[in-house]
């Protein structure tokens, strides 16, 4: 700080590139972008006669092919002059995001058929020719802008409900399965039921996943999943999606003839969410139960949110997170009934307004149900 990085570097290194090939862009953060445009008049358009430009670009603009000429016409013009364009990372993101969004929205308007070819163009020519410098690189390459904004309508994830319904009933048989194996493996399965509610378990030993994974599948082949009609189909079909499931390197003449028979039904996402439950040697389920514990690698932390959390700084896919705040609100019943508090919001949020939980005769483990 304070020893010329942007007063003396940067203006140094801008109208070195701009040769006359390069469309040189000084990339700086929103608040400093005013005073390094005017920074980059005095020392660059004087003596030196290199004009610079500013090109504010967002996606509130109202887009057509004339003003992307416009705009093109600017950025050569820029190049052919040896100038220096000062942009700011929005401007950047907003002009990738315009392309985007006309092209999703072409269907219903023609001229934005043509409005994003032109931004496409327009888009690839930049990135052939543009040579960026960065103002305070730590802020300009943070992660914030390196998100992908939303676009469109809110639509539901793939197999929505079932995916939280099936994921509840694999920890239902897992329990079933679990308790009978314990006197079997008394060394390699750990298994806690002293209190109430959902039993505390660790596996030690992978063929133990193994076996609870194949046990698994044949409850769902035999019907025991609600959400996963299986038993209805052809003897051949189900020994195929067994060794789909389970299999680690499936052949092609199996994933073909699971997806060909499945394809234009709902069971296909079920399979598929199946496949990356209990998948030999790399299942979301074996993975939880042999590596992550409870309180210990997750967790709730009622001060940030109310679903489950890594305690490790380590990002988790959306399957395992999913599984691990179906164990935490299994395990941390006790926790929930006596309310939590969160930052955000402004009042005591109990068990009872979150979750319903079903207890029935013939299930082996409690349903979580949203309430709205």
């Amino acid at each position: 700080m304070g020893e010329g990085k942007s007063s003396v570097i940067i203006p140094l290194v801008a109208s070195t590139l701009a040769d006359g090939s390069n469309l040189v862009r000084v990339v700086t953060p929103k608040p400093l972008s005013n005073q390094m445009f005017e920074l980059l008049v005095r020392r660059l358009s004087g003596m030196a006669d290199r004009p610079v430009f500013y090109v504010p670009f967002s996606r509130s603009l109202r887009l057509d092919t004339s003003l992307v000429g416009r705009i093109s016409d600017l950025y050569r013009r820029c190049v052919s002059e040896g100038g220096v364009l000062v942009v700011q990372p929005e401007h950047i993101l907003s002009q990738k995001l315009m392309r985007i969004n006309f092209l999703l929205t072409s269907h219903r308007k023609r001229v934005k058929t043509s409005v994003a070819n032109d931004l496409g163009v327009l888009e690839d020519w930049v990135t052939s020719v543009s040579r960026d410098v960065l103002d305070e690189s730590d802020d300009v390459l943070h992660v914030r802008y390196q998100l992908v904004y939303t676009t469109g309508e809110q639509m539901p994830v793939d197999d929505h409900p079932n995916r939280w319904v099936t994921t509840q009933e694999v920890l239902g048989q897992l329990k079933v399965h679990a308790m009978r194996l314990r006197s079997k493996y008394p060394k390699t399965l750990e298994f806690n039921q002293t209190q109430r509610g959902f039993p505390t378990m660790r596996i030690l030993d992978r063929t133990i996943s193994q076996e609870i994974s194949s046990l698994i599948v044949d409850d769902a082949l035999g019907g025991t999943l609600s959400t996963l009609p299986l038993v209805v189909l052809p003897p051949l079909i189900k020994e195929t999606i067994r060794r789909f499931v389970v299999n680690k390197h499936v052949t092609y003449q199996d994933r073909e003839l699971v997806f060909s028979h499945c394809a234009r039904t709902n069971l296909l996402c079920g399979i598929l969410l199946l496949r990356g439950l209990l998948v030999d040697g790399e299942g979301i389920l074996g993975y939880v139960l042999e590596q992550r514990r409870w309180r210990v690698d997750y967790g709730l932390d009622p001060s940030r949110t109310l679903l489950a959390v890594p305690y490790r700084a380590k990002v988790s896919l959306h399957a395992i997170l999913r599984t691990t705040k179906a164990l935490t609100y299994y395990l941390g019943c006790a926790e929930l009934e006596s309310g939590v508090r969160s930052p955000r919001r402004s009042n005591h949020a109990y068990l009872s307004q979150l979750l319903l939980w079903r207890f029935d005769k013939g299930s082996s483990a409690p349903m979580l149900r949203y309430v709205g």
